[in-house]
């Protein structure tokens, strides 16, 4: 039977730790407690197995990862779901340190000068060491990183014969919209718009990547204004209007925007049409594949957790946990 429950209160949703791992996410200041974890029962917020982590551990790990939502109204929300996340993470790391997994040594490194250069300190540069914790903590994401590829997602595969069989299966998923490839002069007044349109129009300069180039007050301009390509649903409104609606080799009329006069020019254009299977195998295999690997994450998951006391203090968190993974006061896992 599960072993999980949570002091005083309602129950919490899994994370989506599939998510965070299989995105490449690290733990980075967050994973490497189990030095402080020991011997905390006093201090202890969440017990895993036969490890303790505190208050200050689990904020450890949500500051490596709240920067976006820190004035968020659903902080509570947010910091539940990392909660989640926390006790999976420790869980895998189990796992991989139970099967002895150690930590590419070439990973590794190349995973210290990054960290070090976002610091902005040169650490590995300069030979120096960084902070043992987070030292600590980038070897135990290799390890769990370590432990999904090499095995939990071993051998699982999926054939171009399955990717074909789904795309027939769903091919209104596979329609693409209408393209086009756009080029833009944009002038900061009217006057100066119709003349450009007028040379363009007569014949005297129908070179309109050169008339960018000397004319627009766009970043593009030395690009000839290459804005590159759009589908419907890219671009505003009025440009959608201006711009669709064109030939390959059109020109739009003026269109006035808060940034001044626009000219636009369809230089391609691909109608909407039923994507081929070779266009869309690659983009279905990844599909496919992710699909599998988060159901065998989420087993693994559940698995782990059922062989594993876990508990969570409530009362000596900081914030109002908000979902319901955990079961009540004294209860077991659902």
């Amino acid at each position: 039977m599960p072993r999980l429950w949570i002091s005083d209160g309602p129950a919490v949703g899994r994370a989506a730790l599939g998510l965070i791992l299989l995105a490449g996410g690290s733990c980075l200041g967050g994973c490497a407690l189990r030095d402080r974890a020991q011997n905390r029962d006093s201090s202890a917020v969440v017990r895993i197995g036969d490890r303790n982590f505190s208050m200050a551990d689990l904020n450890r790990y949500f500051d490596s990862r709240l920067n976006e939502f820190r004035d968020s109204v659903d902080a509570d929300v947010v910091k539940s779901a990392l909660l989640d996340a926390f006790v999976d993470e420790q869980l895998l790391l189990g796992k991989a340190e139970q099967l002895k997994i150690e930590p590419d040594a070439q990973a590794l490194q190349s995973m210290r000068e990054k960290l070090a250069i976002r610091q902005g300190e040169g650490a590995a540069a300069g030979g120096q060491k960084l902070d043992g914790l987070l030292e600590q903590s980038l070897a135990e994401d290799l390890k769990v990183q370590g432990y999904l590829t090499d095995h939990l997602f071993h051998g699982i595969a999926v054939t171009m014969e399955e990717c074909e069989a789904y795309y027939k299966d769903h091919l209104s998923d596979f329609i693409s919209n209408d393209v086009v490839r756009v080029r833009e002069i944009l002038v900061e007044d009217e006057a100066k718009a119709q003349r450009i349109q007028a040379l363009l129009k007569t014949g005297r300069n129908k070179n309109f990547s050169e008339l960018a180039r000397i004319h627009s007050k766009a970043p593009t301009a030395a690009d000839g204004g290459d804005l590159g390509t759009f589908q419907r649903g890219d671009l505003p409104e009025e440009f959608e209007k201006a711009i669709f609606s064109l030939p390959p080799g059109g020109v739009s009329k003026i269109v006035r925007s808060q940034y001044g006069y626009h000219t636009f020019y369809v230089e391609e254009k691909v109608l909407a049409h039923q994507q081929k299977f070779y266009e869309v195998a690659d983009q279905i295999q990844e599909k496919l594949l992710l699909e599998r690997q988060r159901a065998a994450l989420d087993q693994e998951l559940a698995s782990l957790a059922s062989r594993t006391t876990i508990r969570v203090d409530r009362g000596r968190l900081d914030f109002k946990y908000a979902g319901t993974r955990f079961a009540s006061s004294g209860g077991k896992s659902q």
